[in-house]
């Protein structure tokens, strides 16, 4: 009976020894990370938004006819900085690349808050594609789709959070004024009971009104971009960005014609008029090809725009 007992813990021994082997070997997978939401800085991403809206919008072709028909056509214009229009279209492009410099630069220091390793590469990718239109990730999207779909995206998470931003201020607003009815309170002890009693409901009001403002912002702060992951919103800008510089190439004839790794859905549209075989000058919409010698030297590419104002491409290996 003995012998049968110290058997049996041998076994049980030497099988326990096998289970912690077992689970030596094959450890427990990794826990997946949780995602850090954007918090406070979804205020400061519905500005980049509100900007990247306001750019995409510049670059309508209803916009880019009024730009050659009234803006480079004015008199003073003309007459104060130059009557040639492919230069005048150039500084209109000098502009608008120095906009999308900023907001690159914006973008890219969000990426670094991001898990996924392609979206922290925004800067070398955005570059890439600004010099030879190369997008290994399909980031750029269709010019139809930006117009019914991304920028509703966009529209919708500025308002939301422009109203979070509202409705917390006006929180704090009703917070401060709460501790300004207690601090007063406590001065007035003094006074009749009944004068005591109207300001001690006063405060019960004012305290179930910041339950009410409370419950509200904690709502748009879940359907506002305050809940959204850092590489969800940097996806949207991401992609965005790579439409508006797409849309900005197109227009202005920046670089080939049509551009040999844009998408068909970007080089190929009626809009786009191009002066000969070979080069493609500042055009969009109803932009007509500039005809002078002086005027075919003017010609930009994204590259000397970058180096212009200061945002170098960066080195490659030959």
């Amino acid at each position: 009976m003995a012998l049968e007992t110290l058997l049996l813990k041998v076994k049980t021994a030497i099988s326990h020894s096998f289970d912690a082997v077992r689970t030596s070997t094959h450890p427990h997978p990794n826990k997946p990370i949780r995602k850090s939401n954007v918090g406070v800085l979804a205020f400061e991403i519905a500005g980049l938004m509100s900007k990247l809206i306001h750019l995409w919008q510049a670059l309508s072709d209803k916009n880019m006819i009024r730009l050659h028909n009234d803006s480079i056509s004015l008199e003073g214009v003309r007459k104060i900085v130059s009557n040639d229009d492919a230069f005048l279209l150039s500084l209109a492009c000098a502009e608008l690349v120095e906009n999308l410099r900023l907001l690159a630069t914006a973008i890219s220091s969000l990426s670094t808050k991001c898990q996924d390793p392609n979206l922290r590469a925004f800067h070398r990718l955005f570059l890439d594609f600004a010099d030879s239109g190369r997008d290994p990730y399909n980031w750029v999207i269709g010019f139809k789709e930006m117009d019914t779909k991304n920028v509703k995206k966009l529209e919708r998470y500025v308002t939301v959070t422009s109203t979070l931003y509202r409705e917390m201020d006006e929180l704090s607003v009703l917070e401060s004024g709460l501790s300004k009815a207690w601090k007063y309170n406590e001065c007035e002890t003094n006074q009749s009971s009944s004068s005591m009693s109207s300001k001690e409901q006063k405060i019960v009001d004012l305290q179930q009104k910041i339950v009410w403002q409370r419950q509200e912002v904690k709502y748009l702060k879940d359907r506002s971009l305050w809940s959204r992951s850092f590489d969800t919103v940097t996806w949207v800008l991401e992609r965005s960005i790579f439409a508006v510089l797409a849309r900005t190439k197109l227009v202005f004839g920046i670089g080939q014609c049509p551009p040999s790794s844009l998408p068909r859905s970007l080089s190929a549209s009626a809009t786009v008029y191009p002066s000969d075989q070979t080069t493609c000058r500042f055009v969009s919409g109803p932009l007509k090809p500039a005809k002078s010698h002086h005027q075919q030297e003017n010609v930009l590419t994204i590259s000397k725009i970058w180096k212009i104002l200061g945002f170098s491409s960066p080195t490659r290996s030959s």
